[in-house]
């Protein structure tokens, strides 16, 4: 019996160590990445479903703007790329579709095809491989509302000049009828067509309703029980974000900078308490070549980028700061009444950064950045 009794203690002991032996081998196997696929301090809901390891971590975004003919062109995207490698840039904002309703990747969206809106100057997945080969993380630029296209071949989608029935030009351009949900199921066709590409981050621009024109005579067809623009714009976001749940892609919105400081939509929808929880970063455009003499009794604004900046980021955050929205401002790199030099680049840096905000994204309009280049480089 004692014999008996040893035996199976003796195999119960082989069996515990096997079983140990096992579970270590096991765990030795599983690759490092998916150990650290995700990062804790960034909000639940949007990495639930994420199985890849992140390019950056959230909020650190420091990219600089491309248009459609720059991506298009091979020497300039390897001078980007260069750049990006030489420095603490880590992202690409790069048109996927502009505000004349252009879209430059090789798009197959039925919608967008049969009204002769894509012009493939570039192939998407070719970029974006390239982009994924340097550890570059992707920001896809969309234009929405602003749109000569589909004005131009559904008028019925379009603000209406109230008596005509035309479509009416506003603010540098026409628009469609923000509150027309067709509208809205177009664009997301669009947004889920390049998360499916894998883009890492949608960027809406123009994500409001004109500012300028003979506001007065514009009539919006589809807004026929007189909602608020609040309520067009909240809506397509939530729209958004409910299509895009279950992908690990970030959605963010360009928002004007006067945008956070007053605590109205300005006539154009943009309320940014309403927007926030539907986005991962807000990007106001708080440039200061844009705000008017004696704004915080500046005689030139211009002239005070790290004053005009981080009043106008202060005022964000105090909004939104009880949300999981990053903010990410646009850092111009371009003058208008004056030049602008490394100085005032890295005095907006420095206005963002004073604020705990980790992330910027340079604009350039005709993508020219070589006083980008060197005031980064003066920070290494």
């Amino acid at each position: 019996m004692n014999n008996k009794k040893g035996f199976s203690k003796n195999i119960a002991r082989y069996a515990i160590k096997l079983f140990i032996f096992l579970i270590i081998i096991s765990a030795a196997l599983i690759p490092l990445t998916e150990i650290f696929a995700f990062d804790p301090d960034y909000p639940d809901f949007i990495w639930t479903y994420n199985s890849r390891a992140r390019k950056i971590s959230a909020g650190t975004q420091k990219a600089v703007y491309l248009t459609g003919y720059s991506m298009a062109s091979e020497e300039k995207r390897q001078d980007v790329y260069g750049l990006i490698e030489e420095t603490e840039l880590n992202s690409i904002v790069f048109n996927a579709k502009e505000d004349s309703g252009e879209i430059f990747y090789n798009s197959g969206v039925k919608f967008f095809n049969e009204i002769g809106a894509v012009n493939a100057y570039y192939n998407i997945d070719k970029v974006l491989r390239e982009m994924d080969e340097r550890n570059i993380y992707s920001i896809a630029r969309i234009v929405v509302f602003k749109d000569g296209i589909i004005t131009d071949a559904r008028p019925d989608l379009a603000i209406q000049n109230k008596n005509t029935g035309a479509r009416i030009y506003l603010d540098g351009g026409y628009w469609v009828d923000i509150f027309n949900c067709q509208i809205w199921d177009h664009y997301i066709e669009l947004v889920m067509e390049l998360v499916d590409k894998g883009v890492d981050e949608i960027q809406f621009d123009y994500i409001r309703a004109p500012s300028r024109g003979n506001i007065s005579m514009a009539v919006y067809p589809s807004n026929t029980e007189e909602m608020e623009k609040t309520w067009a714009i909240t809506g397509f976001l939530k729209e958004v974000r409910e299509a895009t749940k279950n992908y690990p892609v970030k959605i963010s919105a360009d928002v004007f900078g006067f945008v956070f400081i007053t605590e109205n939509d300005q006539g154009i929808g943009q309320l940014i308490e309403e927007m926030a929880p539907y986005l991962d970063s807000l990007c106001p455009m708080p440039y200061p070549s844009h705000y008017s003499s004696g704004f915080m009794g500046f005689s030139q604004p211009e002239a005070h980028p790290y004053e005009v900046v981080k009043y106008t980021l202060e005022k964000g955050l105090a909004r939104i700061g009880d949300t999981e929205c990053y903010i990410i401002p646009w850092i111009q790199a371009f003058g208008l009444q004056m030049s602008y030099t490394e100085r005032e680049i890295l005095l907006q840096m420095k206005a963002a950064e004073d604020l705990g905000i980790g992330g910027f994204l340079f604009w350039n309009a005709a993508n020219k950045y070589s006083t980008v280049e060197r005031a980064l480089k003066s920070r290494a």
